[in-house]
Order: structure tokens, then sequence, then C-alpha cells
């Protein structure tokens, strides 16, 4: 076996060799990403017990898991940084575009960055947090404005008249209040809540309780769409949010015996006030779907957050 002499390379030797070592950082990075995210996902979600396994804090390896189930991040390997806190960031902006301008437009604009080299290999943190400082800017609202023309609709109809997007903290401060809520998180708020130290938390950082109707006597309902993985996450925030659990519909099991489907979408519903038992079926966790069930079974005034739509008699708030 030839040894190299360190001290006989030239610089492009040195430059090809450095290239090489971090090729294998990066490869090494990807590659624990989506380790991390088969073993949750195999393991049946079993987050906790594999980030004591693998002296990681739940924070740390839900990071881990937002890199490696981002299937643009990990199809972008040879141009995407090599750093975890970097690719950590650009999962984190991924979801806010898909937030912001909608599934399918928010991913061709997350590819774009990199396409355009606006996100390069070299890019560190610094670079990236510029971008999501540029985005947040340009989707940061007009909260005096917003809250005027909420006053000025409410002298009226503050359903019928409102029919632009509206934000979570402006419907706060509007002091409007709502009988039914559907609330679809967004995989880095369900991140953020799983983390925090009690339930009380998760209002503080999403005050959806803050939108209750005070009438005890007014049935008032909440659904909340969440993958099976995070029943435990989901059961808080609806008590942190006033609810009492009231049921989990779950989609068609179409083998027999029981199955582990940590990925399927479930719905929980949550609930308070008096109200009538009234059964029902959900036809799919479609956003449409799951709006004529609230309004069969829920009274108005209805909000939608986390998703659009065009319903009648609905608001919503995507943030």
């Amino acid at each position: 076996m030839s040894i190299i002499n360190l001290n006989t390379m030239s610089l492009d030797e040195h430059v090809k060799k450095i290239n090489l070592a971090r090729d294998k950082v990066q490869a090494g990075i990807f590659e624990m990403a989506l380790s991390i995210t088969e073993a949750v996902n195999q393991l049946g979600g079993k987050q906790i017990e594999l980030a004591q396994k693998l002296g990681m804090s739940k924070g740390t390896i839900s990071k881990w898991i937002s890199i490696g189930s981002n299937s643009v991040i990990m199809s972008m390997q040879k141009k995407a940084p090599s750093s975890f806190d970097s690719l950590y960031q650009l999962s984190s902006l991924d979801n806010q575009y898909s937030k912001y301008y909608g599934e399918e437009e928010g991913k061709k604009k997350f590819i774009g960055l990199f396409e355009d080299k606006q996100i390069t290999d070299l890019s560190d943190r610094k670079d990236i947090a510029q971008i999501i400082k540029s985005h947040k800017n340009l989707t940061k609202p007009d909260l005096s404005l917003d809250i005027m023309e909420l006053e000025k609709n409410k002298l009226s109809d503050p359903i019928v008249n409102i029919k632009s997007e509206i934000k979570l903290k402006v419907l706060v401060k509007s002091n409007l209040i709502f009988n039914t809520i559907i609330v679809i998180p967004s995989a880095d708020q369900l991140l953020r809540w799983k983390d925090l130290e009690s339930l009380s938390l998760i209002n503080e950082d999403y005050p959806i309780r803050k939108l209750e109707n005070l009438n005890n006597d007014t049935h008032q309902q909440c659904l909340i769409k969440i993958r099976q993985k995070d029943i435990q996450i989901g059961l808080n925030c609806l008590l942190s949010w006033g609810f009492n659990f009231s049921d989990a519909l779950l989609p068609n099991q179409p083998k027999k015996g029981l199955v582990s489907s940590p990925l399927e979408y479930i719905i929980l519903k949550g609930q308070k006030g008096s109200f009538e038992n009234k059964t029902s079926i959900i036809k799919s966790t479609n956003t449409l779907d799951l709006i004529t069930y609230s309004e069969y079974l829920g009274l108005g005034p209805f909000l939608l957050v986390g998703d659009v739509t065009t319903s009648k008699n609905w608001i919503y708030c995507v943030n």
C-alpha cells in the first residue's frame, strides 16, 4: 500500500483530499437523518425511547426527523449544505412556504432556491436565516388594518363579510368567538409543542382558547387533524385549548387484526358546553369533508386554522 507523504502534496492535492472528507461528512448527515426517520416510522413512533438510546434530547431527534422526512432536501444532497443546523432551517423554511403558498406552489418555490443557487452546498446558517427573514417580512401582516376591517364587519355580519385570510393574532385581538374550530397543525408546530414542559404553554404559543365562547350552555367543538403517531400531542392540544376529548375518527382498516399505521391521518375531537349526541361519518380527512362534518354536528361561528377554504360562513387563518 502506498502512503502519501503529506509534506510533498500540492495545493490541488490538499484541496481534493479535503473535498473528499467534506463529501463523507455530508453523506453521513443525510444517512443519519434518513436512518433516524426510518427507525421512528418502523418502530411505531417510539421517538422518546429512541432518543434515550441514542443519548439525544427529544428536540434534537425531532429535528433529525424533520430533515429526514423532507423529500426535497433528501433529493438535493449534492446541492444542499452539510450542516445539521442549516438543513433543519431549510426544512422549516419548506414548511413555511407550503403554509403560505400552498403545498404545490410552495414546493416549486423551495426547489427554485436550489435551482437559482440561492442555496448551495456552501450556504451557511446566516445565508438561510436571511432567506427566512425575507420571507417573514413578505408575509408580515398589517395588524392595525386587519383589526379595523374586523371591527367594521362586526357591525353587520362578521362571518359573511370576512372573505380574506385572517391571522390568528388578529382574531385574538378582535375578540371574536367561535363555537366550531378545525385545527390542522404543521409538522413544525407539532415538533415545537412536543418539547413544551406543560400543557398551558401550547395555548400560550397558539392561543386558540382565547377564541372560546364563555357561555357553557353553548355546544362547542374542536377537531384536530394529526397523524396517529402524534396522538398524545393532539390530546394535549385539546386540553390546553379547554376541550375535553370526546372521540377519535380513524380511517378504514383494510386488514384484519391490529395494524400499526403511525403515518395515517386521524381526527381527534374535543367538546365542551351542552350538546346532543349525533353520529356521523367523515368521508375523508380532506378539509372540505371536515367542514361538512363539523357543520352537521356543530354550531357557528366556524373557524378553520391551518388551511384555506372558500366555504360559506367560515373564517380561515394559516398561522
